[in-house]
């Protein structure tokens, strides 16, 4: 298959542009599709379209902002045990961020990491090139950018949705800490629903894995699940790795992975990620509620309006079921 990048191009995206910090404004599109991703990912496609799967990997893939660092944590702690002795190290160092180093800049320096921070050029990669089986890794990527191997091999997959209300006030928070977003989050509404943010389009990415749903190596799974019912989500996770828990153990996982708890956990809370230097930045947390709802704190009556005509036209045809509740 031919792919191509082009500039992501409009003038929302210059909007978009003015108002991020210099080293997050750049995007592309993949085509075919019109997939979101950094400028650097045409670097590193080719190197990710061909990255060696293993069949005992056990991959978290989400859309941003979906309760990704919460399925990982809680994964990584059903295969390898909650009481493994790397549990405290850095979640990225034991659950590695696949296409990390093509979003940032080759020559990206911060003098406040130590030299082997996954966060820096080219460590993530070797990470993941060294780590010993079963690897967990963690992806943003869609479909069509995943590793070939992925669809031949078969690892364990467990994807993650979540209300795209809620992922879009989220988003704007994380964009607001760590891309330097300056402006106000009516703004960003309409960035997000023109689907010109990284790692759109949303409705395709997440629809490409409800269709691969019953698929045996795939685990869908809904955020609000997870809210819901942890003490479920944690045996149905075991369960679909192949991992035999006590009670105990499950409730263990459960009240590790709760969101009091990760929140404090500097292991998981991404409070060590270089954030923005200005104002509005300052005092937000990576983890900041993780709340289903929340979004009825944020959008107006029109901005609601605006998300359920998108939400419809790019569920037409669909029999994915959820986050279509607007009367």
């Amino acid at each position: 298959m031919s792919v191509s990048w082009r500039p992501v191009e409009g003038p929302l995206v210059k909007e978009l542009k003015k108002n991020l910090s210099k080293s997050c404004r750049d995007l592309v599109e993949v085509h075919p599709g019109r997939l979101v991703v950094y400028i650097y990912h045409k670097d590193w496609y080719q190197r990710q379209l061909d990255f060696s799967v293993k069949k005992d990997d056990v991959w978290v893939i989400t859309y941003p902002k979906s309760g990704t660092t919460w399925m990982q944590e809680m994964t990584w702690c059903v295969v390898m045990g909650i009481h493994h002795q790397q549990t405290s190290l850095p979640l990225m160092k034991r659950f590695p961020f696949f296409e990390w180093d093509s979003m940032i800049a080759p020559d990206f320096m911060d003098e406040k990491l130590c030299a082997d921070d996954p966060c820096l050029p080219g460590n993530t990669w070797k990470i993941m090139a060294n780590m010993s089986s079963p690897r967990t890794i963690k992806s943003h990527l869609q479909v069509p950018l995943l590793p070939k191997q992925m669809w031949e091999v078969k690892p364990k997959i467990i994807y993650v949705c979540r209300d795209p209300r809620d992922v879009c006030i989220s988003y704007y928070f994380h964009y607001v800490k760590l891309n330097g977003y300056k402006k106000e989050l009516s703004d960003f509404v309409e960035f997000f629903l023109a689907d010109i943010m990284p790692f759109a389009p949303f409705w395709s990415h997440i629809l490409d894995f409800w269709r691969r749903r019953d698929q045996e190596n795939i685990l869908f799974v809904r955020f609000e699940d997870m809210k819901e019912d942890l003490l479920s989500v944690v045996q149905k996770v075991a369960d679909f790795l192949g991992k035999q828990l006590s009670a105990e153990e499950v409730i263990r996982i459960a009240d590790h992975c709760s969101f009091g708890s990760m929140s404090k956990n500097k292991a998981v809370n991404n409070e060590t990620l270089p954030a923005a230097e200005n104002e509005k930045a300052k005092g937000l947390k990576f983890m900041r509620k993780g709340k289903v709802g929340d979004w009825k704190n944020h959008l107006t009556d029109t901005q609601i309006k605006a998300f359920k005509e998108w939400t419809f036209k790019h569920l037409e045809g669909s029999d994915f079921p959820y986050y279509q509740d607007y009367e």
